[in-house]
């Protein structure tokens, strides 16, 4: 999962997990035991005249890495994958509102809770129809178990610690039934087309067709939202999928990635310190600072593109499968379960009625007084009990005086 971060600069610096110097430290290390191996040599095993013959090449080594647009390639590339990668974090499903609407829409007393009723108040037979809670919840667990099977065939994590079908029949999310008649299903092209979408939309039309009201209000427009809802749900796995399909090209990463590992493979012998220069004065520099930072940049900037490429792995910044089905299965036992005829009471405003009047503007006495100072009032005469918009006019504005006409 992508880590978490809200503490200060110099705390970051030195965080450990998900950071720059966990993606890149065993390149720094390789980089610089080349260049110290390279620098060992120079100073202790090539003559004087070998030294200036290397310190030619040093020159030349060093105005080819200038000629290579590696910023150029790496903002291209890194900016493209973080734009998939963020797609594809949109594109994860959650159940919520498609169960947010079957709670809504599926309803109805249970059947311990209607039989009970039936039996105490109206003291009549009761004809048996089938429990919304189990309908509710079969619902919810043919949702999750749609989410297992989508990403258990582009995610590490899903297929971990689901491997086999067995493992969602131990975990709950399948009964032996169902199990058989999911392994009955023949897919030759593309294992991704085992959707079993269709074992939802079945609780949902049979309520329909059955016309078990009060299980299904307002039958067509309901059963229009669930299948809409039930339609998207589908739809992100299927765009999930195309992602995990078709990738970016080769070619574009092999680009990117022999450019940064060729600049620093002539940075090598470019970034090499003389022990003199052309005034015989000494400019050695035992650590190179500067090519180091440059080393963190770029080396950093391409380990971003290659850990966000595939964010279905098992890595630091990939998606956590795992938390987000715990987190759906702890939603399976509320929204889905939940008894609908269970709701709090609105007794407090049961039998409070509001007058036919109680809503009206009432004047008060002042204005009341201040009209009898007004020998010649401009409000026209109104009822007693109310004030009309000429009357609000008169409280903001005052009086109007009558202009002369000339």
């Amino acid at each position: 999962m992508t880590i978490s971060y809200s503490d200060t600069f110099v705390k970051l610096l030195f965080r450990w997990k998900g950071s720059l110097w966990k993606a890149i430290w065993r390149h720094l290390l390789v980089f610089l035991f080349i260049y110290y191996s390279i620098n060992t040599v120079y100073r202790f095993l090539l003559t004087s005249e070998q030294q200036q013959l290397f310190m030619k090449y040093v020159v030349l080594f060093d105005s080819w890495t200038k000629e290579i647009p590696l910023t150029f390639l790496l903002g291209f590339y890194v900016a493209m994958i973080i734009r998939r990668w963020w797609d594809c974090c949109q594109l994860i499903s959650w159940p919520d509102h498609l169960l947010y609407n079957v709670s809504a829409l599926i309803r109805g007393h249970d059947v311990s809770d209607f039989v009970q009723k039936k039996a105490i108040d109206l003291e009549e037979s009761w004809i048996a129809q089938p429990e919304t809670r189990i309908i509710r919840k079969t619902i919810a667990r043919y949702a999750i178990l749609s989410s297992v099977l989508a990403w258990r065939s582009i995610s590490l994590r899903v297929l971990t610690r689901y491997p086999t079908d067995e493992h969602l029949l131990d975990s709950g999310l399948m009964n032996k039934d169902e199990l058989e008649l999911f392994k009955s299903i023949n897919v030759r092209i593309d294992p991704h087309q085992l959707f079993i979408y269709d074992w939802i939309a079945i609780p949902l039309v049979y309520t329909q067709e059955e016309n078990l009201y009060p299980m299904l209000a307002c039958f067509i427009s309901s059963l229009q939202v669930l299948l809409t809802q039930l339609e998207t749900y589908r739809s992100r796995f299927a765009r999930l999928f195309l992602y995990d399909w078709i990738v970016i090209p080769l070619v574009y990463t092999q680009v990117s990635t022999i450019s940064v590992y060729g600049y620093f493979a002539f940075a090598l012998i470019g970034r090499q310190f003389p022990s003199q220069n052309e005034y015989r004065e000494v400019v050695d520099m035992y650590v190179p600072i500067f090519t180091i930072l440059q080393f963190l940049f770029y080396v950093g900037w391409l380990k971003v593109g290659e850990d966000l490429m595939f964010p279905f792995g098992a890595d630091d910044e990939d998606f956590e499968f795992n938390y987000i089905l715990e987190r759906n299965l702890e939603l399976l036992h509320t929204n889905a379960s939940i008894q609908l005829s269970n709701h709090p009471q609105r007794q407090h405003l049961r039998k409070y009625r509001l007058k036919q009047d109680a809503m009206e503007i009432s004047r008060e006495a002042s204005l009341r007084r201040n009209e009898r100072k007004d020998p010649k009032p401009s409000l026209p005469p109104s009822k007693p009990s109310a004030l009309s918009f000429t009357d609000l006019d008169y409280m903001a504005n005052g009086p109007r005086e009558k202009k002369d006409q000339s």
